[in-house]
């Protein structure tokens, strides 16, 4: 999921080339290794319980091949619904449920290492975690003796009056020239400050790939609210989506901590490389040699046949 052993030192490139250009030398260079660290993902929403889920690896370098263990199993996970009252947050715990690794029917394989579920999705989906706008919501881990949390919000949805194509363009898949659309949002943003949204997507032509990191997504326009607080929006994706697809477009109301992290997360994607100058991810989790987030997604969703 996350580049999250980041190299934080930037190679003298210039000093490097002018020795090159002047002799013939091997140079061996030395990467100093970080502290492994547990990477979590995890998700809370109020539409999707399947994608309500938590996953856990362990960090790796930039070299690394063996891949194998980075999946953390035999963790114990934990999310407990709450209430705020002002400054305080008062835990239920009679909601309290635990997240397990198991069988879920509904996604293929079955059965995926370091991804912990509600368990009830196997036998009653119906009645599997659902998040509630706006209750507060707390993720507790142990891993290894160590014990990690985070706290999310699920804010008020924001609804998508329409969703519309249009702004065609002429691109080329398989050798083949084809006419794609751009998708519009259009909603009403809320008249508070610190706002921010998430935007993804399903195309039915993209078939059945488990979890949100499979949906399309956007990463390059600003989520946040500082410039266009209580505007009418008119938001238009730039990626193109082929005519007479279907799409299902789910608008994520986030807080703003959520957002810091995702936009972190996309830089840190883009940054070109270990090389480059590193981007630090805006973890939400608590504890000692921990990074990811714990998101709360206020979902509105929309259907929409591109035409």
């Amino acid at each position: 999921m996350l580049m999250s052993k980041k190299i934080r030192y930037i190679i003298g490139l210039f000093l490097l080339i002018a020795f090159v250009s002047s002799c013939e030398k091997d140079f061996d260079i030395v990467v100093p290794a970080n502290k492994t660290k547990l990477v979590v993902e995890g998700y809370i929403n109020n539409e999707m319980p399947l994608y309500n889920y938590v996953v856990l690896t362990r960090s790796m370098g930039f070299d690394t091949t063996n891949l194998n263990n980075l999946a953390v199993t035999g963790a114990k996970v934990f999310i407990t619904e709450g209430d705020r009252q002002g400054s305080n947050i008062i835990w239920n715990v009679s909601t309290k449920i635990q997240l397990k690794e198991a069988r879920i029917p509904q996604i293929s394989p079955a059965a995926i290492p370091g991804i912990y579920f509600d368990t009830v999705l196997a036998t009653d989906p119906q009645r599997a975690l659902r998040g509630k706008i706006g209750k507060q919501y707390l993720l507790e881990i142990e891993v290894d003796g160590k014990q990690y949390s985070a706290i999310t919000a699920l804010l008020q949805t924001i609804p998508i009056d329409s969703l519309t194509s249009g702004n065609y363009f002429k691109d080329e898949e398989n050798d083949t020239i084809i006419t794609k659309a751009r998708l519009t949002v259009h909603f009403q943003d809320p008249d508070t400050i610190g706002n921010a949204q998430l935007y993804y997507w399903h195309r039915s032509s993209d078939g059945a790939e488990f979890g949100w990191g499979a949906f399309g997504r956007n990463r390059f326009i600003p989520g946040t609210d500082d410039l266009v607080n209580g505007q009418y929006i008119h938001l238009t994706h730039p990626s193109g989506f082929i005519l007479n697809d279907t799409v299902k477009y789910y608008m994520a109301n986030v807080e703003r901590n959520i957002y810091n992290f995702w936009d972190s997360y996309n830089k840190a994607r883009e940054n070109g490389g270990p090389f480059s100058t590193p981007v630090k991810l805006n973890s939400t989790i608590k504890g000692e040699d921990v990074i990811g987030c714990f998101s709360g997604f206020g979902m509105s969703t929309r259907t929409i046949i591109v035409k």
